[in-house]
Protein backbone atom coordinates (compact mmCIF):
# COMPACT_ATOMS: atom_id res chain seq x y z
CA UNK A 1 0.00 0.00 0.00
CA UNK A 2 2.67 2.26 0.77
CA UNK A 3 4.50 1.70 -2.42
CA UNK A 4 1.27 2.49 -3.97
CA UNK A 5 0.70 5.61 -2.67
CA UNK A 6 4.02 7.14 -2.83
CA UNK A 7 3.97 7.95 -6.30
CA UNK A 8 0.60 9.47 -5.38
CA UNK A 9 1.96 11.71 -2.64
CA UNK A 10 4.97 12.69 -4.84
CA UNK A 11 3.24 13.81 -7.26
CA UNK A 12 1.46 15.98 -4.81
CA UNK A 13 3.83 17.64 -3.20
CA UNK A 14 5.10 18.54 -6.61
CA UNK A 15 2.00 20.30 -7.94
CA UNK A 16 1.64 21.96 -4.47
CA UNK A 17 5.24 23.28 -4.32
CA UNK A 18 4.99 24.12 -8.12
CA UNK A 19 1.79 26.38 -7.77
CA UNK A 20 2.67 27.77 -4.30
CA UNK A 21 5.69 29.35 -5.96
CA UNK A 22 4.18 30.53 -8.84
CA UNK A 23 3.89 34.02 -9.41
CA UNK A 24 -0.05 33.69 -9.95
CA UNK A 25 -0.69 32.27 -6.71
CA UNK A 26 1.18 34.67 -5.09
CA UNK A 27 -0.10 38.07 -6.75
CA UNK A 28 -3.87 36.57 -6.54
CA UNK A 29 -3.32 36.29 -2.54
CA UNK A 30 -1.62 39.61 -2.53
CA UNK A 31 -4.07 41.54 -4.51
CA UNK A 32 -6.89 39.90 -2.62
CA UNK A 33 -5.68 40.69 0.46
CA UNK A 34 -4.79 44.02 -0.42
CA UNK A 35 -8.75 44.98 -1.77
CA UNK A 36 -9.82 43.55 2.11
CA UNK A 37 -7.48 45.72 3.62
CA UNK A 38 -8.35 48.64 1.65
CA UNK A 39 -12.44 47.71 2.54
CA UNK A 40 -10.81 47.57 6.16
CA UNK A 41 -9.77 50.70 6.17
CA UNK A 42 -13.12 52.45 4.17
CA UNK A 43 -15.20 51.07 6.74
CA UNK A 44 -13.19 52.27 9.22
CA UNK A 45 -13.68 55.46 7.69
CA UNK A 46 -17.00 55.27 7.05
CA UNK A 47 -17.57 54.16 11.19
CA UNK A 48 -15.60 57.27 12.70
CA UNK A 49 -16.74 59.65 10.00
CA UNK A 50 -20.30 61.44 10.70
CA UNK A 51 -21.23 60.04 14.18
CA UNK A 52 -19.99 62.80 16.46
CA UNK A 53 -21.18 66.76 16.42
CA UNK A 54 -20.02 69.68 18.66
CA UNK A 55 -22.93 72.11 19.27
CA UNK A 56 -22.84 75.53 20.75
CA UNK A 57 -25.67 76.59 22.84
CA UNK A 58 -26.38 80.04 23.85
CA UNK A 59 -29.00 82.69 25.45
CA UNK A 60 -31.93 81.32 26.60
CA UNK A 61 -31.36 77.73 24.05
CA UNK A 62 -28.84 77.18 27.28
CA UNK A 63 -32.06 75.32 28.69
CA UNK A 64 -31.87 72.84 25.57
CA UNK A 65 -28.48 71.16 26.75
CA UNK A 66 -30.18 68.10 28.93
CA UNK A 67 -32.69 67.37 26.00
CA UNK A 68 -30.14 67.33 23.47
CA UNK A 69 -27.77 65.01 25.01
CA UNK A 70 -30.94 63.06 26.17
CA UNK A 71 -32.07 63.11 22.71
CA UNK A 72 -28.40 62.37 20.48
CA UNK A 73 -28.07 58.67 21.68
CA UNK A 74 -31.33 58.06 19.90
CA UNK A 75 -30.23 58.86 16.65
CA UNK A 76 -26.63 57.13 17.42
CA UNK A 77 -24.79 60.89 17.31
CA UNK A 78 -22.20 61.26 19.89
CA UNK A 79 -22.93 65.15 21.16
CA UNK A 80 -20.81 67.36 22.64
CA UNK A 81 -22.83 70.70 23.86
CA UNK A 82 -20.53 73.88 24.58
CA UNK A 83 -22.10 76.67 26.02
CA UNK A 84 -21.27 80.05 24.29
CA UNK A 85 -20.77 83.31 25.65
CA UNK A 86 -22.63 85.20 23.09
CA UNK A 87 -24.12 84.71 19.73
CA UNK A 88 -20.92 86.38 18.03
CA UNK A 89 -18.92 84.22 19.52
CA UNK A 90 -20.25 81.13 18.55
CA UNK A 91 -20.91 82.25 15.00
CA UNK A 92 -17.42 82.57 14.78
CA UNK A 93 -16.66 78.92 16.12
CA UNK A 94 -18.88 77.61 13.46
CA UNK A 95 -17.31 79.53 10.60
CA UNK A 96 -14.04 78.28 12.21
CA UNK A 97 -14.89 75.01 12.15
CA UNK A 98 -14.94 74.79 15.94
CA UNK A 99 -18.85 73.86 16.23
CA UNK A 100 -21.05 72.56 14.06
CA UNK A 101 -24.01 74.35 14.85
CA UNK A 102 -24.93 77.52 16.97
CA UNK A 103 -28.42 77.32 18.73
CA UNK A 104 -29.64 80.98 20.25
CA UNK A 105 -32.78 82.29 20.52
CA UNK A 106 -36.10 80.84 22.87
CA UNK A 107 -35.52 76.71 23.49
CA UNK A 108 -39.32 76.06 21.63
CA UNK A 109 -38.04 77.65 18.25
CA UNK A 110 -34.12 78.31 18.39
CA UNK A 111 -32.24 80.19 15.52
CA UNK A 112 -30.12 77.16 14.88
CA UNK A 113 -26.48 78.70 12.67
CA UNK A 114 -24.38 76.74 10.71
CA UNK A 115 -21.80 76.87 8.03
CA UNK A 116 -23.75 75.30 5.10
CA UNK A 117 -26.01 73.21 5.83
CA UNK A 118 -26.80 70.99 8.97
CA UNK A 119 -26.07 67.22 9.34
CA UNK A 120 -29.37 65.12 9.35
CA UNK A 121 -28.57 63.38 12.56
CA UNK A 122 -27.58 66.69 14.28
CA UNK A 123 -31.41 68.41 12.61
CA UNK A 124 -33.07 65.14 14.27
CA UNK A 125 -31.56 65.53 17.51
CA UNK A 126 -32.02 69.54 17.57
CA UNK A 127 -35.79 68.48 16.61
CA UNK A 128 -36.37 66.09 19.06
CA UNK A 129 -35.44 68.63 22.13
CA UNK A 130 -36.99 71.74 21.14
CA UNK A 131 -40.08 69.14 20.76
CA UNK A 132 -39.40 68.17 23.81
CA UNK A 133 -39.04 71.46 25.89
CA UNK A 134 -42.52 72.68 23.74
CA UNK A 135 -44.45 69.71 24.80
CA UNK A 136 -43.15 69.86 28.45
CA UNK A 137 -44.03 73.89 28.60
CA UNK A 138 -47.44 72.86 27.03
CA UNK A 139 -48.24 70.22 30.08
CA UNK A 140 -46.61 71.97 32.60
CA UNK A 141 -48.82 75.63 32.16
CA UNK A 142 -51.93 73.00 31.60
CA UNK A 143 -50.89 71.64 35.24
CA UNK A 144 -49.65 68.19 34.11
CA UNK A 145 -46.25 66.99 35.39
CA UNK A 146 -44.40 65.86 32.32
CA UNK A 147 -42.30 63.36 34.51
CA UNK A 148 -45.40 61.49 35.49
CA UNK A 149 -46.62 61.24 32.13
CA UNK A 150 -43.69 59.78 30.26
CA UNK A 151 -43.31 57.60 33.46
CA UNK A 152 -46.58 56.58 32.27
CA UNK A 153 -46.43 55.96 28.69
CA UNK A 154 -43.20 54.18 29.75
CA UNK A 155 -44.78 51.32 31.48
CA UNK A 156 -47.40 51.37 28.51
CA UNK A 157 -47.28 49.50 25.40
CA UNK A 158 -47.93 46.00 24.22
CA UNK A 159 -45.53 42.85 25.21
CA UNK A 160 -44.15 40.94 22.73
CA UNK A 161 -44.21 37.18 23.09
CA UNK A 162 -42.32 35.31 20.22
CA UNK A 163 -42.51 31.42 19.01
CA UNK A 164 -38.91 31.45 18.30
CA UNK A 165 -37.12 34.72 19.46
CA UNK A 166 -35.00 36.36 17.20
CA UNK A 167 -31.63 35.34 16.81
CA UNK A 168 -29.09 38.40 18.26
CA UNK A 169 -26.37 36.95 15.93
CA UNK A 170 -28.02 36.06 13.09
CA UNK A 171 -26.78 39.15 10.82
CA UNK A 172 -23.02 37.38 11.79
CA UNK A 173 -24.23 33.79 11.09
CA UNK A 174 -25.86 34.80 7.63
CA UNK A 175 -22.43 36.80 6.53
CA UNK A 176 -20.32 33.90 7.89
CA UNK A 177 -22.37 31.46 5.91
CA UNK A 178 -22.45 33.27 2.65
CA UNK A 179 -18.51 34.75 2.81
CA UNK A 180 -18.38 30.67 2.89
CA UNK A 181 -20.32 29.94 0.30
CA UNK A 182 -18.13 32.64 -1.76
CA UNK A 183 -15.06 31.44 -0.75
CA UNK A 184 -15.84 27.65 -1.81
CA UNK A 185 -17.07 28.81 -5.16
CA UNK A 186 -14.27 30.75 -5.77
CA UNK A 187 -11.79 28.01 -4.63
CA UNK A 188 -13.37 25.16 -6.33
CA UNK A 189 -13.17 26.85 -9.59
CA UNK A 190 -10.34 28.41 -9.70
CA UNK A 191 -8.41 25.35 -9.03
CA UNK A 192 -10.41 22.55 -10.19
CA UNK A 193 -9.73 24.46 -14.01
CA UNK A 194 -6.03 24.70 -12.97
CA UNK A 195 -6.00 21.05 -12.99
CA UNK A 196 -7.93 20.54 -15.93
CA UNK A 197 -5.58 23.26 -17.82
CA UNK A 198 -2.69 21.43 -16.34
CA UNK A 199 -3.79 18.01 -17.59
CA UNK A 200 -4.41 19.63 -20.92
CA UNK A 201 -0.67 21.23 -20.54
CA UNK A 202 0.93 17.62 -20.26
CA UNK A 203 -1.22 16.22 -23.31
CA UNK A 204 0.36 18.90 -25.69
CA UNK A 205 3.42 18.88 -24.24
CA UNK A 206 3.55 14.77 -24.24
CA UNK A 207 5.07 14.72 -20.64
CA UNK A 208 2.44 13.22 -19.38
CA UNK A 209 3.69 10.16 -21.83
CA UNK A 210 7.18 10.27 -19.76
CA UNK A 211 5.16 10.54 -16.56
CA UNK A 212 2.83 7.43 -17.18
CA UNK A 213 5.66 5.30 -17.99
CA UNK A 214 6.48 5.20 -14.16
CA UNK A 215 3.07 5.57 -12.57
CA UNK A 216 -0.42 4.17 -13.26
CA UNK A 217 -3.34 7.14 -15.23
CA UNK A 218 -5.39 7.12 -11.35
CA UNK A 219 -2.35 7.61 -8.94
CA UNK A 220 -0.96 10.42 -11.29
CA UNK A 221 -4.91 12.58 -11.11
CA UNK A 222 -5.24 11.47 -7.55
CA UNK A 223 -1.81 13.07 -7.00
CA UNK A 224 -2.82 16.03 -9.01
CA UNK A 225 -6.21 16.42 -7.40
CA UNK A 226 -4.32 16.52 -3.58
CA UNK A 227 -1.86 18.76 -4.49
CA UNK A 228 -4.25 21.63 -5.64
CA UNK A 229 -6.48 20.57 -3.60
CA UNK A 230 -4.18 21.49 -0.55
CA UNK A 231 -3.31 24.85 -2.64
CA UNK A 232 -6.63 25.88 -2.66
CA UNK A 233 -7.18 25.00 1.08
CA UNK A 234 -3.92 26.89 1.95
CA UNK A 235 -5.52 30.26 0.02
CA UNK A 236 -8.74 29.69 1.41
CA UNK A 237 -7.25 29.53 5.06
CA UNK A 238 -5.42 32.62 3.95
CA UNK A 239 -7.66 34.43 2.75
CA UNK A 240 -10.74 33.39 5.03
CA UNK A 241 -8.41 34.39 7.81
CA UNK A 242 -7.90 37.89 6.73
CA UNK A 243 -11.77 38.19 6.35
CA UNK A 244 -12.28 37.30 9.99
CA UNK A 245 -9.90 39.91 10.81
CA UNK A 246 -10.68 42.32 8.61
CA UNK A 247 -14.31 41.96 10.30
CA UNK A 248 -13.11 41.82 13.50
CA UNK A 249 -11.61 44.99 13.15
CA UNK A 250 -14.17 46.80 11.16
CA UNK A 251 -17.09 45.82 14.05
CA UNK A 252 -18.84 43.97 11.79
CA UNK A 253 -18.01 40.53 13.76
CA UNK A 254 -18.21 41.20 17.03
CA UNK A 255 -18.31 37.64 18.79
CA UNK A 256 -16.90 34.28 18.12
CA UNK A 257 -20.46 32.34 18.22
CA UNK A 258 -20.24 29.48 15.80
CA UNK A 259 -17.30 30.67 14.43
CA UNK A 260 -14.84 27.74 15.06
CA UNK A 261 -17.67 24.88 14.01
CA UNK A 262 -18.30 27.14 10.78
CA UNK A 263 -14.98 27.12 10.12
CA UNK A 264 -14.26 23.13 10.62
CA UNK A 265 -17.51 22.66 8.25
CA UNK A 266 -16.07 25.00 5.36
CA UNK A 267 -12.84 23.15 5.29
CA UNK A 268 -15.03 19.34 5.92
CA UNK A 269 -17.09 20.36 2.92
CA UNK A 270 -14.06 21.86 0.77
CA UNK A 271 -12.29 19.06 1.35
CA UNK A 272 -15.24 16.90 -0.44
CA UNK A 273 -16.74 19.22 -2.97
CA UNK A 274 -12.49 19.85 -4.39
CA UNK A 275 -12.18 16.23 -4.59
CA UNK A 276 -15.91 16.01 -6.61
CA UNK A 277 -15.30 18.78 -8.82
CA UNK A 278 -11.52 18.42 -9.35
CA UNK A 279 -12.07 15.04 -10.29
CA UNK A 280 -14.44 15.97 -12.88
CA UNK A 281 -12.23 19.61 -14.33
CA UNK A 282 -9.84 16.68 -14.71
CA UNK A 283 -11.41 13.95 -16.67
CA UNK A 284 -12.71 16.84 -18.74
CA UNK A 285 -9.72 18.37 -19.73
CA UNK A 286 -8.16 14.94 -20.84
CA UNK A 287 -10.85 14.73 -23.60
CA UNK A 288 -8.59 17.56 -25.77
CA UNK A 289 -5.25 18.10 -26.06
CA UNK A 290 -5.02 21.88 -26.82
CA UNK A 291 -5.41 25.15 -24.33
CA UNK A 292 -7.98 26.69 -26.66
CA UNK A 293 -10.47 23.76 -26.86
CA UNK A 294 -10.38 23.48 -22.66
CA UNK A 295 -12.95 25.56 -22.31
CA UNK A 296 -15.30 24.23 -24.51
CA UNK A 297 -15.42 20.92 -22.15
CA UNK A 298 -15.25 23.04 -18.72
CA UNK A 299 -18.46 25.13 -19.84
CA UNK A 300 -21.08 22.41 -19.11
CA UNK A 301 -19.60 22.20 -15.68
CA UNK A 302 -18.87 25.42 -15.16
CA UNK A 303 -22.25 26.88 -15.97
CA UNK A 304 -23.89 24.38 -14.03
CA UNK A 305 -22.49 25.02 -10.88
CA UNK A 306 -22.32 28.92 -11.64
CA UNK A 307 -26.32 28.65 -12.03
CA UNK A 308 -26.47 26.43 -8.86
CA UNK A 309 -24.55 28.90 -6.90
CA UNK A 310 -26.41 32.42 -8.13
CA UNK A 311 -29.87 30.43 -6.91
CA UNK A 312 -28.37 29.00 -4.09
CA UNK A 313 -26.86 32.44 -2.59
CA UNK A 314 -30.11 33.94 -3.47
CA UNK A 315 -31.85 31.58 -1.50
CA UNK A 316 -29.74 31.72 0.96
CA UNK A 317 -30.29 35.87 1.77
CA UNK A 318 -33.94 35.58 1.38
CA UNK A 319 -35.14 32.16 2.67
CA UNK A 320 -32.82 30.18 4.37
CA UNK A 321 -35.71 27.43 5.86
CA UNK A 322 -37.41 27.06 2.61
CA UNK A 323 -37.84 24.23 0.42
CA UNK A 324 -35.79 25.15 -2.42
CA UNK A 325 -32.68 25.52 -0.84
CA UNK A 326 -32.89 22.73 1.25
CA UNK A 327 -32.78 20.33 -1.43
CA UNK A 328 -30.17 21.92 -3.22
CA UNK A 329 -28.48 21.72 -0.56
CA UNK A 330 -28.95 17.91 -0.02
CA UNK A 331 -28.10 17.24 -3.61
CA UNK A 332 -24.26 16.55 -3.98
CA UNK A 333 -23.08 19.02 -6.74
CA UNK A 334 -23.83 21.74 -4.48
CA UNK A 335 -24.02 20.61 -1.28
CA UNK A 336 -20.27 21.61 -0.56
CA UNK A 337 -21.65 24.97 -1.53
CA UNK A 338 -24.38 25.40 0.69
CA UNK A 339 -24.51 22.99 3.48
CA UNK A 340 -21.81 24.49 5.39
CA UNK A 341 -23.65 27.96 4.96
CA UNK A 342 -27.18 26.77 6.48
CA UNK A 343 -25.05 25.15 9.74
CA UNK A 344 -23.55 28.44 10.21
CA UNK A 345 -26.69 29.97 10.19
CA UNK A 346 -28.40 27.03 12.27
CA UNK A 347 -30.83 26.49 10.09
CA UNK A 348 -30.05 22.64 9.19
CA UNK A 349 -31.03 19.81 11.61
CA UNK A 350 -28.57 16.80 12.20
CA UNK A 351 -30.34 14.34 10.10
CA UNK A 352 -29.95 16.51 6.95
CA UNK A 353 -26.22 16.96 7.32
CA UNK A 354 -25.45 13.56 7.88
CA UNK A 355 -27.61 12.32 4.86
CA UNK A 356 -25.82 15.35 2.85
CA UNK A 357 -22.74 13.87 3.66
CA UNK A 358 -23.99 10.56 3.07
CA UNK A 359 -25.06 11.13 -0.16
CA UNK A 360 -22.04 13.51 -1.23
CA UNK A 361 -19.38 10.83 -0.39
CA UNK A 362 -21.36 8.34 -2.29
CA UNK A 363 -21.70 10.89 -5.02
CA UNK A 364 -17.85 11.74 -5.05
CA UNK A 365 -16.66 8.07 -4.91
CA UNK A 366 -18.80 7.10 -7.96
CA UNK A 367 -17.25 10.79 -9.41
CA UNK A 368 -13.88 9.44 -8.79
CA UNK A 369 -14.66 5.79 -10.41
CA UNK A 370 -15.90 7.19 -13.21
CA UNK A 371 -13.70 10.36 -13.72
CA UNK A 372 -10.51 7.87 -13.27
CA UNK A 373 -12.18 6.08 -16.01
CA UNK A 374 -12.30 8.54 -18.60
CA UNK A 375 -9.02 10.48 -17.55
CA UNK A 376 -7.19 7.37 -17.93
CA UNK A 377 -8.73 6.28 -21.54
CA UNK A 378 -8.52 9.51 -22.53
CA UNK A 379 -5.40 11.42 -21.43
CA UNK A 380 -2.27 9.60 -23.06
CA UNK A 381 -4.75 10.42 -26.82
CA UNK A 382 -3.32 13.47 -28.53
CA UNK A 383 -4.55 15.38 -31.75
CA UNK A 384 -8.58 15.29 -32.20
CA UNK A 385 -10.95 15.99 -29.27
CA UNK A 386 -11.62 12.33 -27.66
CA UNK A 387 -15.49 11.59 -27.62
CA UNK A 388 -17.04 10.65 -24.22
CA UNK A 389 -18.11 7.05 -25.53
CA UNK A 390 -14.34 6.35 -26.53
CA UNK A 391 -13.67 7.72 -22.85
CA UNK A 392 -15.95 5.43 -20.88
CA UNK A 393 -14.61 2.34 -23.01
CA UNK A 394 -12.45 -0.21 -21.37
CA UNK A 395 -9.86 1.02 -19.81
CA UNK A 396 -6.30 0.01 -21.06
CA UNK A 397 -4.28 1.81 -17.71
Amino acid sequence: MTGTLRPVLLIARREFASRVRGRAFVVGTVVVLVLLGVYAAVIATIASGDDTARVGVTGPAIALTGPLERAAPTEGLELTVVPQPDVATGEAAVRAGDLDALIGGEPARPRVYVESEPDAQTERVIVDATSSVARDGFLVARGVDPAALDAAVAESGPVIVAAEPPDPQAGQRLGLGLAGAFLLFFSIQTYGAMVAQGVVEEKASRVVEIVLSSVRPWQLLLGKVLGLGAVGLLQLVVLGGAGLAVAGAAGILVTAAGLVSTLVWVVVWYLLGFALYATVFAAAGSLVSRQEDTQSVLSPVTITVLLGFVVGFNLLTYDQRGTPITVLSLLPPFSPLFMPARIALGVAPAGQIVLALVLTIAFTAGVLALGGRIYANSVLRTGARVSLREALGRSRG
